[in-house]
This record gives C-alpha cells, sequence and structure tokens, in this order.
C-alpha cells in the first residue's frame, strides 16, 4: 500500500523507487522494507472475505501480489475514522474548482488522522498525536466536524504525558518520537487545544479539567522562556518552511569547533523571539481562561503576565529602530507574530514591518513561505492586520509552488506534510520527510470560514450564541456558499458577483442566537435569527 505511483519511466533521478505504474514507497521511511503490506494465506475452501481487523492502512494504490492464481470478486475501500458522518457540521463551496478540491482534501485529511488520537499521518512509521499539528489545525477541524469530546479525550493524553518539569510533550499520547521538553508551538497546545474548544463549544468543563496542567506549564514558561538548555539545543521551529532558518533541512545549524552540529546564533534569535511570543499568547489565554472560571486573582496575575511577556519580547528583540532584529527580517513568520501579537509599539515600524512583508511575499513570487507554524497565521494577518485580503486571496490562489492549490494541480486528495514533496514535472522530493497525508496546512480552512465565508465566532461570547458575520469577498471566487452547524442550528453565508457586478449576500442566523453583521463597505448592524439579503454596488464590494 502506498500514497503515490512511481512515474516518469521510473527514472531514479526524479526519486522513483520502481517501474512508473508501481506503487512508490520511498516516503514510508523504514516502511518501505518491510511493513505498510498484509499477506494473507488462503484456506483454499471457496470464496474468501478479508478486512483488517485490528490494523489500517493509509493509502491511496494498492499492490497485490499472488503466488497462485486469484479471482478477485470485488476490492473496496472502508474508511476508518472517529469522524462520523452524524458528526460533520460544515459545508463550504466557491466558484473555484480547485478550490473546492482542496476543502475535499483538507475533510479526508482529518477523517484519515482523526481516529482514536489526532494522528500526523497514518502511513508511515508515525501515526502519533504530534500536538503542534493539532493546535493548529484544531480550529478548522470544528469547522468539518463536531470535535470536542475527541479533543477533550486527547487532553487527557496530553496531561498524561506532561513531564515533571511542567513541559508537555510534543507527542501524545507518548510515542516513539516526540517525549521532548520545552518545545514552543508544541507544547503550547495544552493551552492553545482546551482555549480553542471552550471558545467553540461554549462549554468551561475542558477549561476546568485541564487549567492545573495549564498552570504548571505557564510556570515553566514564565520562568524559563524557552531559554534553557533544554530549549535551546534544539526547536521543530516553523516546521519545514521555506524560511532560511528552518530546522529540518539544517539552515538553523552550523558546526561548531568541536565539529558537532549546533543552533546558528540567528536561530537562537528566531527561536526565542517566536517561544516569547507564545508566551504571551499563552498568557492571554490563560487570563480569559481563569476569567471565565471565576478566579478573579488567578486572572490578574495572568494579565500581569501578559504585560510581562510582551515587555520581555520587546526589550529583547526590538531593536533602536522598534522593528525586529536584522536577522528576522527577511522572513515571513516573524513579521507574521508581531504583528498579529502586538509586539511592535511605534507606528512608522508597524508600518515598516508590513510593508517588507508584502514585499517579501511579491519577491517570492506572490507565494507564502511559511511553514507549520507561520502558515496558519498569515491570511488572518493579511487581512485584518494588514489590511490587504486581496494579497490573502492571491496566496490561496497560488498554484506555483509553495502554494496550497500546488498540491492540487499535482493530483493531491489530501494535505501534504510538505509543499513541494511532488511535482509532475520534476517527481519526488529526495528528503525522507514527505508525507502526503499531513493535515497540518489545512489549518488554512479556518480562515476561509471565518473572513471568506465570514462565518466568525465572537471573542466575548464562546459558543456561537451571538457570533459575528463578515465576509471579505474577491471577485475572483465568483461565489462563495457555507453552511455551518451551530450548537443552536445552522448558520448560512452565500455571496456572489452578479454579471452586472453587483455583489449579493445571503445570511441565515439560526434561532435563538443573534449576529453583528460587518458589510465589506464598513456598514456594521445587529441582525436576530431569520434570513436576511444585502447587496452592495461593484466598486463598494471590491
Amino acid at each position: 500500500a502506498g500514497e503515490m505511483l512511481c512515474d516518469g519511466g521510473g527514472r531514479k533521478d526524479r526519486g522513483n523507487d520502481g517501474p512508473e505504474g508501481s506503487v512508490y514507497r520511498g516516503n514510508l521511511r523504514v516502511l518501505r522494507e518491510w511493513g505498510a503490506k498484509v499477506e494473507y494465506v488462503f484456506a483454499g475452501a471457496g470464496d474468501e472475505f478479508y478486512r483488517p481487523a485490528f490494523t489500517y492502512l493509509g493509502y491511496r494504490y494498492l499492490s497485490v501480489t499472488a503466488t497462485g492464481d486469484v479471482r478477485f470478486r470485488a476490492i473496496a475501500s472502508v474508511p476508518v475514522t472517529s469522524v462520523a458522518r452524524s458528526d460533520e457540521v460544515g459545508r463550504l463551496e466557491t466558484g473555484v474548482a480547485d478550490v473546492n478540491r482542496f476543502i475535499s482534501n483538507v475533510l479526508w485529511g482529518q477523517y484519515s488522522n482523526y481516529l482514536s488520537v489526532p494522528t500526523d499521518c497514518p502511513q508511515r512509521d508515525e501515526r502519533l498525536g504530534w500536538t503542534a499539528d493539532t493546535q493548529v489545525f484544531c480550529a478548522a477541524a470544528s469547522r468539518n466536524a463536531e470535535v470536542y469530546g475527541f479533543l477533550r479525550k486527547w487532553m487527557r493524553d496530553m496531561r498524561d504525558s506532561q513531564h515533571d518539569d511542567g513541559s508537555f510533550a510534543g507527542v501524545a499520547p507518548p510515542g516513539l518520537f516526540g517525549d521532548n521538553t520545552e518545545r514552543f508551538g508544541w507544547s503550547d497546545a495544552g493551552v492553545i487545544v482546551p482555549y480553542t474548544m471552550w471558545k467553540r463549544y461554549g462549554d468551561i468543563a475542558i477549561v476546568e479539567e485541564n487549567f492545573a496542567a495549564i498552570e504548571r506549564y505557564m510556570a515553566l514558561t514564565a520562568r524559563n522562556r524557552f531559554d534553557s538548555p533544554a530549549a535551546n539545543e534544539y526547536q521543530w521551529g516553523d516546521w519545514v518552511s521555506f524560511e532560511a532558518l528552518e530546522s529540518h533541512d539544517g539552515g538553523a545549524f552550523e558546526k561548531g569547533p568541536d565539529g558537532q552540529k549546533r543552533p546558528k546564533a540567528d536561530a537562537l534569535v528566531y527561536w526565542h523571539f517566536l517561544g516569547g511570543c507564545y508566551w504571551l499568547w499563552d498568557a492571554q489565554m490563560c487570563a480569559e481562561m481563569a476569567e471565565a472560571l471565576g478566579k478573579a486573582e488567578v486572572a490578574a496575575k495572568y494579565r500581569a503576565m501578559t504585560d510581562e511577556a510582551r515587555t520581555y519580547v520587546r526589550r529583547r528583540f526590538l531593536e533602536a529602530d522598534g522593528l525586529l532584529p536584522r536577522c528576522l527580517r527577511g522572513m515571513q513568520t516573524p513579521a507574521l507574530f508581531a504583528l498579529k501579537f502586538g509586539v511592535l509599539e511605534k507606528p512608522e515600524a508597524i508600518r515598516a514591518t508590513k510593508d517588507a512583508l508584502l514585499k517579501n511575499i511579491k519577491d517570492h513570487g506572490d507565494c507564502l513561505q511559511t511553514g507549520f507554524l507561520g502558515t496558519p497565521l498569515i491570511l488572518d494577518v493579511l487581512t485584518h492586520e494588514v489590511a490587504r485580503p486581496d494579497v490573502a486571496y492571491t496566496l490561496l490562489l497560488q498554484r506555483k509552488n509553495p502554494s496550497w492549490l500546488h498540491s492540487v494541480e499535482q493530483g493531491a486528495t489530501t494535505i501534504w506534510e510538505r509543499w513541494n514533496g511532488y511535482s509532475k514535472a520534476d517527481g519526488f522530493l529526495r528528503l525522507s520527510m514527505k508525507s502526503y497525508n499531513h493535515y497540518a496546512y489545512g489549518a488554512v480552512l479556518e480562515w476561509m470560514y471565518g473572513t471568506m465565508a465570514g462565518i466568525r465566532l465572537d471573542p466575548k461570547s464562546p459558543g456561537w450564541r451571538h457570533f459575528i458575520l463578515a465576509p471579505k469577498p474577491d471577485r475572483r471566487m465568483g461565489h462563495v456558499t457555507a453552511q455551518f452547524d451551530s450548537p443552536y442550528g445552522r448558520i448560512e453565508s452565500a455571496w456572489a458577483y452578479e454579471k452586472d457586478g453587483t455583489w449579493n449576500w445571503r445570511v441565515c442566523v439560526p434561532p435563538n442566537t443573534t449576529a453583528t453583521v460587518e458589510m465589506p463597505n464598513g456598514e456594521r448592524r445587529e441582525v436576530v435569527a431569520g434570513e436576511h439579503v444585502f447587496a452592495l454596488a461593484d466598486k463598494i464590494a471590491e
């Protein structure tokens, strides 16, 4: 079993490991030698039926061989998933066929990775609950299906795997990888996931169950600030990004005088900055959660910690001109974190960072460069902090590598771990870390529902009792139709550009809820349950 087929005549210079048309196994790592296969011995007594009962395979293609004559009456793939059909809550369609294919790919990645625990991939020697994958995707996951119970259970795995020093592990439940301490973006899932689930479903129970573990983690983070020996040895960082200081491909490391690999000085600056931003973000979430739990003194502690973390980041990292360190200025991800979390103080520095981010994107051919941690932020930051939703749409609709639709054009049916894992032009990426079913980059689905369709949570009203309808339309999409089954009923948002240039928008607000409608021209109004229709002239809508 495998995810891809060898191509190009089986040429080795394209990364093939077999003849054209055979199942490609190069990305399965150790499994390519001895696993990802089933051996069945026939009883020899008429028709026989086989279906695995104690394992499952993550695959698109099967290669079948036999030692004798076999006639197959039927071969069928049976999806095995914790995402029940009855739990599905979202439907999203656009006027761009490849975007719709991408939306389907996100859902199928969730089907095949949400199985007992939220795994990183279903096909190779992992199937592990990598924590950063979960924290960046959990909001998008809640758009596809009701995942509260699933992730509430997984947070028990997080607590069980929490280290004695308070750090959450990189994998929960523990597995053959990921038993590391103080890995920013991964450990922070212990805060981000319960916070996000509380906001999405309005149930404070998940916060109550995890708050003691969260407090232990926050005490460690406030003390070490991701600047301890364990934190400085290695960070996964903005995993498999195209940035210069990416960890897996070696850009963050150099050889020391002793010949041993060690982090570059610039990489430590990068890691400490991102870690400081996560500390700031975590403290903000903890203050909100403590307030919701009725812990006024604890909430005050975390509000003070938020100020402390912001001051720390500013004093340690901002230079005299108010900008980020020079070693970070040529990268997208540090700019996204700085803008998202309000790190920059001087208006001219904020303006310069926005301009530099836009120039960086343009200089890279209107492509993103971000990895697991930066990608979930980029479209939101461009839309709301930079006020350039047109650039966000350009990235979404980009087909060159790296982009979301690049993999779609290469025939993907799920989300890839690497932007450049395969191309029809060049074949298979030679590096080992290339899963073709890894849902992290599917986190963009949250932006698609929340900004493209405009169905957004009200930060002050967990659980969708009151919400925001605020689409940012773009003519290139043609139309967008979204349905989301909230705990109170179905929320709908559907907009389209007509031939005369008019932008029409229909929304449906479920019973016992209210919504704030924000039109693309800036007009705001409060609406009650029922159907509402709006229209704007072309110039205003654009």
